[in-house]
């Protein structure tokens, strides 16, 4: 009887310690399993963070490449805005011409006649005042034309030689001496004298000089017949001289041999050229 109490005080224990172990054994089972779960959470966990880092990071290149896009495109869009800009300032000013035009357009069909009736009128005394000013014009040209012709002629005037104080007689040999006569049947040879006038206009050098006489009925007194084409035209001459022209005046005397029977009485004409011009002339008359 007394050892009864001593086996359920073991039995207690022993019961105990099952229970105990048991609970610590779920307690544990729990913890582990709850450990496992806490294991497998967290693993979850940092998948889905990786997940969600990679996404961001793909959504961060993602804004990157958009963002550089978006530079590019707003870049674009403000040279679009300057052009656009420009554009709208050009058409702006267009647009103020065109109103300026269609506001100076307001006028009524008959304030518009009546401008152009003034108009025609102003046009019409332009006209009228332009007439009288061409002619004056006119005028002027004629005047001026004259006054250049006159000038040129002048010029040429001035270019050409000139013969002064010229003289003729007749002549004739006596004992190697040359006198003057103004008898036909003593004449022998005509004299002609003349001064080439000294001029600015003519050059230096030697001048080729005709002289022509031409008795009472018209022909040329001359010893042999003689004659030169100059400018399409013949010169028939008496004799020809050859003078340095040295830009001063020069005196010239020629002796012209005659024919007997070209020397008849009455009045010679006398005739100095130099190429085509006549330069010079005077009369003589033999007895």
């Amino acid at each position: 009887m007394s050892f009864k109490p001593v086996f359920s005080l073991i039995n207690i224990t022993a019961i105990v310690s099952i229970l105990t172990v048991t609970a610590l054994a779920v307690k544990l089972y729990s913890i582990k399993t709850e450990k496992d779960n806490l294991a497998h959470t967290i693993e979850l966990d940092r998948k889905l963070h990786n997940n969600e880092i990679s996404e961001i990071l793909i959504r961060y290149d993602a804004a990157l490449q958009q963002n550089e896009q978006l530079t590019k495109e707003l870049e674009e869009l403000k040279n679009k805005t300057v052009q656009t800009d420009d554009s709208v300032k050009s058409n702006f000013s267009l647009l103020k011409e065109n109103i300026s035009v269609l506001t100076k357009e307001k006028y009524t069909k008959s304030t518009q006649l009546e401008t152009l009736n003034n108009i025609l009128r102003l046009k019409q005394l332009d006209f009228e005042s332009n007439k009288k000013e061409i002619e004056k014009l006119h005028n002027k040209i004629s005047q001026l034309e004259s006054e250049i012709l006159a000038s040129s002629e002048t010029k040429a005037e001035k270019r050409k030689l000139r013969a002064l104080n010229v003289s003729a007689v007749g002549a004739r040999t006596v004992s190697e001496k040359m006198l003057e006569t103004k008898k036909t049947k003593n004449t022998e040879q005509i004299k002609v004298c003349f001064t080439l006038e000294d001029s600015m206009g003519i050059e230096k050098g030697i001048k080729e000089i005709f002289i022509q006489i031409i008795n009472p009925k018209a022909n040329i007194v001359s010893k042999n017949k003689a004659s030169i084409e100059i400018k399409n035209q013949t010169l028939f001459y008496s004799a020809k001289t050859s003078v340095n022209y040295d830009k001063g005046d020069v005196d010239v005397c020629v002796f012209v041999d005659a024919n007997k029977q070209n020397l008849i009485k009455g009045n010679y004409i006398v005739n100095i050229f130099s190429g085509a011009h006549l330069i010079g002339n005077t009369s003589l008359n033999l007895l």
